[in-house]
């Protein structure tokens, strides 16, 4: 209680002042109009860019959190595609009586493809061989030949593979040659990247007779064990007769803007190493 009554016959005279200026300023303030408009500007001018950083600070922390539910939906969404499952039925007769025989159909569903997330860390897209690196390796659960994806599109193929990282061949690269089909034609052929143009890739291998437009879609065609069946590569937009053979050339537009890929989809083949032993034995033979 001494020490309170030290301060304030100390500092009695500025703490007098303090007070009748707080009182002038709150008299003033409620006197005039423009006195009221006069504070109010002054108060806004030092107030105005503290709360434009605090909502942007607020908005920062509410887009991220959007954002990771709309990576938590879209994985939902690709585990759920039918591509995603082999679906076989069979026939069983069965006799339930002396006289009438039923045939009871059923229907066994596999998962081939499952999925999970991962950050990219490093990309880049202006060079002739283009790679990207992700913040998830084996102790992830991460292996090679691994496809990978964006939101909107394929990105490429997992290369190397560390304990925390893994290396990604991008689409952006020339050994980077993917089966494809252009649809509504169900026309088969292959993407590739020629050196330049990030957003461009060409598909190779179309026949000049075909139906194929401007504006028709190209997909994934499901006949490889790394991509599942109908993903987005992107759409034709120019298409030309080449000079030198009986193909066509079709420049197509990619789906995935390999400027800002921040969150990719990787895709994981539960039977590739079944398959692979299969496909080991038939090049034996």
């Amino acid at each position: 209680m001494g020490k309170l009554y030290e301060f304030i016959r100390r500092y009695f005279h500025v703490l007098l002042f303090i007070a009748l200026a707080i009182t002038g300023i709150v008299l003033i303030y409620q006197s005039t109009t423009y006195q009221r408009f006069a504070i109010g500007e002054a108060t806004r001018t030092i107030t105005g860019p503290v709360n434009a950083m605090s909502q942007k600070i607020v908005s920062h922390f509410n887009l991220s959190s959007e954002n990771e539910g709309l990576v938590e939906q879209n994985l939902r969404l690709l585990r759920e595609q039918k591509a995603n499952f082999l679906v076989s039925s069979d026939s069983i007769s069965t006799a339930e009586s002396e006289v009438t025989d039923t045939v009871t159909h059923r229907t066994t569903t596999k998962r081939l493809y499952d999925y999970s997330t991962a950050n990219v860390v490093y990309n880049t897209i202006h060079r002739k061989h283009n790679y990207l690196m992700i913040d998830k390796g084996t102790e992830d659960g991460i292996t090679r030949d691994m496809a990978v994806l964006s939101s909107r599109g394929i990105v490429g193929v997992v290369t190397d593979v560390s304990a925390h990282f893994a290396t990604v061949t991008s689409l952006l690269h020339p050994n980077s040659n993917i089966s494809a089909k252009v649809m509504p034609a169900n026309q088969l052929g292959t993407i590739a990247w020629k050196f330049g143009d990030p957003t461009t890739a060409y598909l190779n291998d179309i026949p000049e007779h075909m139906s194929i437009n401007v504006g028709d879609s190209v997909f994934t065609s499901g006949f490889s064990d790394i991509f599942p069946n109908n993903l987005l590569i992107g759409v034709i937009s120019e298409k030309s007769k080449s000079p030198n053979n009986s193909f066509l050339t079709l420049k197509v537009k990619l789906a995935t803007d390999f400027n800002h890929v921040n969150t990719v989809f990787l895709v994981r083949n539960l039977y590739k190493e079944e398959m692979d032993e299969l496909k080991a034995e038939m090049e034996d033979e």
